[in-house]
């Protein structure tokens, strides 16, 4: 009778052990989106600053920088981790595109902004590379770090018109992660804002 009993105790103890484990809550996936930009001066341009459309592709982003899940570092030269349950809402070489393509048009860069054309008809390409893009941690706090080689292109045969390498390094104003967030999306700005002091310096 003994072992009978014993091996009810293990049954039992076997049943807790699961109840146990299945009553850890699990985190649940949270899906971020960048803020507005918020526009520190109006814009007064009334005509197109440029006479060829403009196309902006998907920036490029490669290995880790392809994924949706945020990016961080415990210290500014330390590694690069992945968060599991916390995620951009779309891969950053797309919200970097939209977003480029929304600043554009907010500027009124071309009197088409757009992400695709009709390759018969003559444009101005924008290519670009995500270098970085993660959310660093200091002694100070959190910050969102952003590179981008961003390029322009007038014709498959010509040289390229522009290639320069942008970057911005944001504090966050908060150690969680929508301060991180809105860091990320004022880096972007900045960004945005040294490549089109360079656009400025193309022939229209």
């Amino acid at each position: 009778m003994m072992p009978m009993l014993r091996c009810c105790a293990l049954v039992c103890g076997g049943v807790a052990t699961l109840a146990g484990c299945a009553s850890a809550p699990v985190p649940d996936l949270t899906y971020y989106r960048m803020p507005a930009r918020v526009e520190t001066a109006p814009i007064t341009a009334t005509a197109p600053r440029f006479a060829l459309p403009i196309i902006v592709d998907a920036l490029v982003a490669d290995g880790v920088y392809n994924d949706l899940s945020m990016l961080y570092a415990n210290q500014p030269e330390g590694s690069i981790r992945a968060y599991h349950y916390q995620l951009w809402e779309n891969s950053p070489g797309l919200l970097l595109q939209r977003r480029l393509i929304q600043f554009l048009r907010a500027r009124n860069a071309a009197a088409l902004v757009t992400d695709r054309l009709p390759p018969s008809l003559d444009s101005r390409r924008i290519f670009g590379r995500v270098d970085s893009f993660e959310r660093v941690h200091a002694a100070t706090g959190w910050s969102a770090r952003v590179r981008l080689e961003l390029r322009v292109e007038q014709g498959a045969r010509m040289p390229p018109l522009l290639v320069n390498d942008y970057a911005a390094t944001v504090a966050a104003d908060g150690d969680g992660m929508r301060a991180s967030v809105r860091a990320f999306a004022a880096a972007i700005d900045q960004v945005f804002d040294a490549f089109w002091v360079d656009l400025g310096e193309l022939p229209p």
